[in-house]
């Protein structure tokens, strides 16, 4: 069971939390306004009078080896100020668990797109028309385009300077290795009633933010570093360019311009580094802006995972699972390492299964690196997970949302590595979402297997799970100005989640004020205290949790001061509308009075502090090992979708037409922008499950290269969405919230491709659907 310390504590904020006033309501996003009005500065908006223009040079190459490199004639063209290679890097390494990745190219080139030089020049034009004069003489290598030739004995070995993950295996380009092993599985297979082995694959998608990357550097005389950049973390940035340039922290400053769409992909540093060595070297600010070009040949997209899953049921429970995850990490390996983590944790899914045998690996291939986006390594496996599920319903003649209720985690279940799980509400969610979607209705009345018409309707269901990270740290002031004004001192990011605003409600609920009354100052290294980031779903859960820390902090303070001024005892006042008040007397003081009270009598400035980190919840260590970055899972957020879709047969078209999306969520903070996630990541699902898709030639080529090759949902695209808030399986988040930013895009996929099989009978096994799966029906399957 849990540490009773830790429930101990749950259970004091659940009870204080019984009073909530702002927590709970629904509130405009932070900088929404801004944002609306044209006000808020992006990437693109910051310039200088002297401003120069970067541009990168890219690879025309997926592998071969740089024979020379001149840039003699381009540093000619009038206007150029500067080139840099990757000479004028003290370590090109980027900070990554894994040594293998550059930021700029040295010997080798390694995926096509990948930078070989930058310039800065006057303008755009000549930036781009310099270009064309820099000779690059390059010997072609063997290409490793696929996973198959990843595996392959003979594959040619992309990283002969990074150890292999395993020194017998026969493969030269597998990163890194993940294995859990929990139980006796072969013994449940022979005892099972029934056993069901399949294969999956997902595909590499890009984030697609609207704001391409954009940053603008200075560097001053006295070598004092100022970025200005769209970015998910200030701080892992200022801490990538320590390491790149060798550089210490204190004299690199990076402060975030408003970002329009991250999803992962800003999370760490590309155009940074360029940007500063470029302006160290011309002694002028540098702004690089991508073009969308550039977005998708140069950016880190979603990895590609290949699946094999095998299952044993006994009287309609799910006894043993085997599996195994193949992630193409690309050129580079910290990312893709991450999602075979992620994927060998989530193969089990949100069930309890007790006999455990998982393997997941990362392979190396000649394309662009992988990156973040979006629930890393559990949305694709969810994929595998759920349709799976599905197809062991179907086999044992059982109703899919009984299955799964029969077989859902519950409280004090194991979660995969063997932790004890506390705060699962997955059963009420899937109940709830199947009864809002009219479950038991449909399926009396809507026999699709029989049906012999041309368009038809499913109804499909997937759950999923995802942790609320707690191991990057936060820190949050609270101080109260010489006025009575609260200041919040956060450096956590807001990427267009409304985040920031739920930090401030934290406050106002804490010293009962308005949130308008709270002045919120974020986004510079050097003015507020470190942040981990807008990643891992954990600015509510991490950051909100410093915040809380913070605002209890200050509020003792003012507390204590009060007392002092008032002359009654601490525990008889309270917090009311920017004053304080007394429950035994008319007694009330005034924050504006309490500030000049503290600053000038007792106590002296009131400033809040407050700090947050969680190390990995106690797991069994003798059932994982390998590549073991997470090896359990911070209090995860659970969720059940269903979606219904219509099949045309005619065409191979699916539309989905109606969706509902229950999430388990410990307690809402701001329930408005907690239902925008959900939107935001269902409309992200729809197109993974139904036409996104990079492509890449034999030799490893990009061919997706815009929105008209790539293709995006738009609003003909978008069903109605119903969502159903689910409170009361509490996590560790303030007041038990968990985190919500990546669960809601975990589902999807595979509750289109269940839907489909409702409708038609045919098993969805690779993403994205097409028309051509749909068309040609000889996959149906029978069971």
């Amino acid at each position: 069971m849990a540490p009773r310390k830790e429930n101990e504590v749950l259970q004091q904020e659940i009870n204080i939390s019984k009073g909530l006033t702002i927590v709970g309501t629904n509130q405009a996003p932070f900088e929404g306004q801004a944002r609306l009005t044209g006000r808020a500065k992006f990437g693109e908006d910051i310039y200088f009078p002297d401003l120069l223009c970067g541009k990168i040079l890219r690879s025309e190459y997926s592998h071969a080896r740089i024979i020379s490199l001149d840039v003699s004639k381009a540093e000619k063209v009038h206007g150029v100020r500067c080139i840099i290679t990757h000479e004028d890097f003290p370590s090109p390494f980027l900070a990554s668990d894994i040594a293998d990745q550059t930021i700029i190219a040295k010997d080798r080139v390694l995926y096509y797109g990948q930078p070989v030089c930058v310039m800065a020049a006057d303008t755009l034009e000549i930036a781009e028309n310099a270009l064309t004069e820099i000779r690059v003489q390059y010997e072609e290598l063997p290409v490793v385009s696929s996973i198959d030739d990843a595996l392959s004995a003979g594959s040619t070995q992309i990283h002969p300077e990074v150890p292999s993950a395993e020194k017998n295996t026969e493969s030269k380009n597998i990163c890194t290795r993940t294995r859990i092993q929990r139980g006796n599985p072969k013994a449940a297979f022979e005892e099972a009633d029934y056993f069901l082995e399949e294969s999956y694959e997902t595909q590499r998608v890009h984030q697609s933010c609207i704001e391409p990357k954009a940053c603008t550097a200075s560097v001053s005389k006295d070598d004092k570093i100022v970025v200005w950049t769209s970015t998910q973390s200030p701080f892992i940035v200022r801490s990538a360019l320590s390491k790149i340039l060798s550089i210490p922290l204190s004299k690199i400053q990076v402060m975030s311009t408003s970002v329009g769409g991250g999803f992962g992909a800003k999370i760490f540093p590309e155009i940074e580094a360029f940007c500063v060595m470029l302006s160290k070297k011309s002694g002028r600010p540098v702004k690089i802006v991508l073009s969308r070009e550039e977005e998708f040949v140069g950016g880190t997209p979603r990895a590609g995972v290949r699946f094999w899953i095998k299952s044993a049921v006994k009287q309609g429970k799910i006894t043993a699972r085997e599996g195994k995850a193949i992630v193409d990490t690309g050129a580079f390996g910290s990312e893709g390492a991450i999602y075979a983590n992620m994927a060998a944790l989530q193969m089990i899914g949100p069930y309890s299964i007790e006999n455990v045998e998982i393997e997941a690996i990362s392979v190396y291939t000649n394309k662009q690196p992988v990156g973040a986006y979006r629930a890393p390594g559990s949305m694709e496996t969810a994929f595998a997970v759920e349709s799976h599920t599905d197809s062991l319903a179907r086999k044992g003649r059982m109703d899919p949302v009984e299955f799964r209720i029969r077989n859902l985690s519950q409280d004090g279940d194991r979660g995969p590595t063997g932790q004890i799980l506390n705060g699962v509400g997955v059963k009420e969610a899937l109940r709830k979402a199947a009864d809002k979607i009219n479950w038991r209705v449909w399926r009396t009345m809507h026999p699709n297997q029989e049906d012999t018409s041309q368009i038809r309707r499913g109804i499909g269901f997937a759950c999923g799970l995802i942790p609320s990270v707690g191991v990057h740290a936060s820190g949050a002031i609270t101080r109260m100005n010489e006025d009575g004004e609260i200041i919040l001192e956060s450096g956590a990011q807001d990427i267009g989640t409304g985040a920031l605003m739920g930090l401030k409600m934290i406050v106002a609920e804490e010293l009962k004020v308005s949130c308008e009354e709270i002045n919120l100052r974020n986004g510079d290294t050097d003015s507020v205290p470190y942040d981990g980031g807008a990643q891992g779903s954990r600015t509510t859960y991490g950051a909100g949790n410093a915040v809380l820390n913070a605002a209890r902090d200050a509020k003792n303070q003012i507390l204590e001061i009060a007392s002092n001024a008032l002359d009654a005892p601490k525990h008889s006042l309270f917090l009311d509308k920017g004053s304080v008040r007394s429950h035994n007397s008319s007694k009330v003081i005034k924050f504006s009075e309490l500030a000049a009270i503290a600053n000038s009598q007792f106590g002296g400035p009131i400033i809040g502090r407050g700090s947050f980190v969680k190390g990995f919840p106690e797991y069994d260590k003798t059932c994982v090992n390998g590549y073991v970055l997470c090896p359990s899972l911070h209090d995860p957020a659970y969720v059940a979708h269903a979606a219904e879709v219509e099949v045309n047969l005619e065409t191979g078209s699916v539309r989905v037409v109606r969706y509902v999306a229950a999430h388990d969520v410990g307690r809402a903070i701001n329930p408005a922008a907690l239902e925008g996630q959900i939107y935001g990541g269902i409309v992200q699902g729809i197109g993974y499950a139904l036409f996104e898709k990079m492509q890449y030639d034999e030799s490893g080529l990009g061919t997706s290269l815009s929105f008209i090759d790539y293709k995006i949902p738009t609003l003909s695209d978008i069903p109605q969405i119903e969502t159903i808030i689910v409170e009361g399986h509490y996590g560790g988040g303030p007041y038990g919230a968990k985190g919500v930013g990546e669960a809601n895009i975990v589902p999807p996929a595979p509750a289109i491709a269940n839907a489909i099989f409702d409708a038609i009978g045919t098993r969805i096994y690779r993403l994205p659907i097409t028309f051509e799966d749909l068309r040609n029906r000889t996959r149906r399957t029978s069971y």
